[in-house]
Order: C-alpha cells, then structure tokens, then sequence
C-alpha cells in the first residue's frame, strides 16, 4: 500500500509539474502574443501619427502654395491692370491731340510716302476737328499727292491713310495696341523690377 500511495504522490508530482510546466509554457506564449500584438499597437500608433503628421504637412504646404498663388495672381492682376491703364492714358493722350501735336505726328508718317502715289488721308471721327486745324492744313498742304477725305472712320482718333484699296492704320488705340504687344514685357520689367 506505501508503494502504491508513493506511486500515486510520484504520478501526482509528475502531473502537478507537466502541468505547471504546461501553463508556464502557455503562459509564456500567451505573453509573448499579448507583447506582439502591443508592438504591432505601438507600431501601428507611430505610423498612424507620422501619417496624421505628413497629411497635416502637406494639408499645410497645400495651402501655402494656394496662398502664395493667390498673391502671385493678385499682384500679376494688378500689375497687368496698371499696364492697361497706361496705355489706355496714351491712347486718350493722343486722342486729345491738338493740331500742332497732331501735325508733327502726320508730317512724320507722310515723309515716308512714295510721293510718286496718290494717298488719301480719313480722318478718325474724334480727331475731324483737328484735321481742319491751321497746322494739320499746312502739313497736308506739302503733299500735293495727299488729300483729305470728307468721311470719317467711326468712333476713332487718328486716321487711315488709303491707297489702291490698301488702308494703312493710324488711328491712336490701333497704334498704342501695337506698340502693348510689342513693349509689355519690356516695360512690366523695368516698371515692376524691384517689386518681384
């Protein structure tokens, strides 16, 4: 009977420690997955921040740069509309010319004609009374291969000058759109060089 009680306290003893060594080694495991999966938190945490952390950053950059656009634009806007209304003064300066301004602008275009052809000259509506000036008179006087047409271009300063069907313009806000195209860049270059 001792042998059997020793045999049953030995079986007793022997399970009581797989046992124990069971549920240390579950134990171990259970850890060992409770502190991966707290890594994989951890892990997953850091990079959902430096994602939160880089979409904030370019949610900002974003908006700078619309910012910084919208400045840009406003200032080209502004710029451009200053361009604008200079030229729209030299085109209403020249259309308030008077006849000796006048004269020595059309005594510069008409030295330059074949004096061998027949030219006529239509005065823009606005600029008529000016083309029957004392000055302009005399400048179209010289030429006596220019005359002066009784119509008018309408609602223009300035003047055609016509020959075998060809008009050649001169009227003031034709001239002044050409010389925008030409000197805009030039002169937003040298008028806004220290404001960029």
């Amino acid at each position: 009977m001792k042998d059997l009680q020793a045999l049953s306290t030995q079986i007793l003893a022997k399970t009581k420690t797989e046992g124990q060594n069971r549920l240390d080694e579950y134990e171990k495991v259970a850890n060992d997955k409770i502190e991966e999966q707290r890594q994989k938190l951890v892990e997953s945490q850091k990079n959902r921040e430096e994602q939160i952390e880089r979409q904030m950053t370019n949610d900002y950059e974003r908006e700078a740069q619309t910012l910084a656009n919208q400045k840009r634009n406003a200032v080209l806007s502004t710029k451009q509309s200053l361009l604008n209304n200079v030229f729209n003064q030299a085109a209403n300066k020249m259309a308030n010319w008077d006849g000796e301004r006048l004269s020595i602008f059309l005594a510069s275009v008409l030295k330059d004609l074949d004096k061998t052809i027949d030219w006529m000259i239509v005065p823009g509506e606005r600029s008529k009374d000016v083309f029957k000036s004392d000055e302009v008179t005399a400048v179209i006087d010289q030429y006596t291969n220019v005359t002066l047409a009784n119509e008018t271009v309408k609602q223009k300063a300035g003047f055609l000058l016509q020959h075998g069907g060809i008009d050649y313009n001169f009227c003031f806000d034709v001239l002044v759109q050409e010389l925008k195209k030409e000197f805009s860049p030039q002169l937003a270059a040298l008028a806004f060089k220290t404001n960029e």
